[in-house]
């Protein structure tokens, strides 16, 4: 039924670091009525009063499920809550004009076992692996309203790398402009190849900082199948990003809440599930061509974020594809 999926949401909402019983973290069977609601119009097959938005829509009026609050109280998302024999997808237009009625930007649908996540003004649905905390929907939230086109941000002609001046290469630029076009596009996942020695750890840093400026990311994950890799990862980005906070995520060590977190790939598959699933805005692949595939994949599709793979030498084998 779907009070049985409520019990599921409620758990997965603890998770997140909610607490469903703290109204001014979560509001359930919010109602969503107020100046612009009317009698029935003709046509309506029920008694129930609609709606009238702001943009034109008229709906029949009712509860929302779940409503997430920020700190100042405001709504940031609206939850739909479905019993598990229904896929939750379908619920999309019966949240949609309570998320506009409340000026909730995020609407997640689900039915305790599939969680989708909406941002309704961007994108289409997509499932994700857990709720969003309050944190992961602020931050989202304010980078919006900072954002700005990555065509705005200058591509720099020199930068500087281990105390010395280095010049950034015609192919590393022609790069970030491919990658800016995609990105504004609402591309999400992206694969760079380029052979070894020509800098891709160095072109990958400064497009995380390119990112940061035009506000489209906050928090980077930058996976490594290796320790020496994990070393020059932090390096190149405490060398180039010295201004953003980053750690080095080992095994046994408590997580830290820094910017940017460079992490084994054997050390984040047992350590994913503690981080939501809106943690990281970016998460990086390095030496993708190996360590995409089977187990380790859970620690990069856990992450609603965009994903960047970096290989020197992909393969397109029938049991292994780096390009997919």
């Amino acid at each position: 039924t779907e009070a049985d999926a409520r019990i599921l949401v409620d758990d997965l909402l603890r998770r997140a670091g909610w607490d469903p019983a703290d109204k001014s973290q979560v509001v359930t069977e919010f109602s969503v009525l107020g100046e612009n609601t009317a009698a029935p119009y003709a046509g309506h097959q029920s008694d129930s009063p609609v709606l009238y938005l702001t943009d034109g829509d008229v709906v029949p009026s009712g509860r929302a499920d779940y409503v997430l609050l920020d700190r100042r109280g405001r709504p940031l998302a609206v939850i739909e809550a479905k019993r598990a024999a229904i896929e939750p997808y379908a619920a999309k237009q019966q949240a949609l004009p309570y998320a506009k009625q409340l000026g909730a930007q995020f609407i997640f649908l689900t039915n305790g076992e599939l969680i989708y996540f909406w941002d309704y003004t961007n994108d289409d649905a997509r499932i994700v692996n857990s709720f969003f905390s309050r944190r992961d929907l602020e931050r989202l939230v304010e980078m919006r309203a900072t954002r700005r086109p990555l065509a705005t941000v200058e591509i720099p002609e020199y930068y500087l790398r281990q105390g010395e001046t280095r010049q950034l290469r015609p192919y590393q630029r022609e790069t970030m402009q491919a990658m800016d076009h995609a990105v504004e596009l609402g591309k999400r996942r992206f694969l760079i190849e380029l052979p070894t020695g020509t800098g891709k750890t160095d072109l990958t840093v400064l497009y995380i900082q390119r990112l940061i400026k035009a506000g489209r990311a906050e928090r980077v994950l930058f996976l490594v199948d290796r320790e020496q890799l994990a070393k020059q990862a932090l390096e190149a980005i405490q060398d180039v990003l010295n201004q953003h906070s980053s750690y080095w995520l080992r095994p046994g060590t408590a997580r830290q809440e820094q910017q940017i977190t460079v992490c084994l790939l054997q050390t984040m598959i047992s350590r994913y599930s503690e981080f939501t699933s809106g943690y990281f805005d970016v998460v990086v692949a390095d030496e993708c061509h190996r360590s995409i595939y089977g187990a380790w994949q859970t620690s990069l599709t856990h992450f609603d974020a965009l994903h960047i793979g970096l290989t020197a030498t992909p393969a397109a084998y029938i049991e292994r594809n780096t390009f997919q």
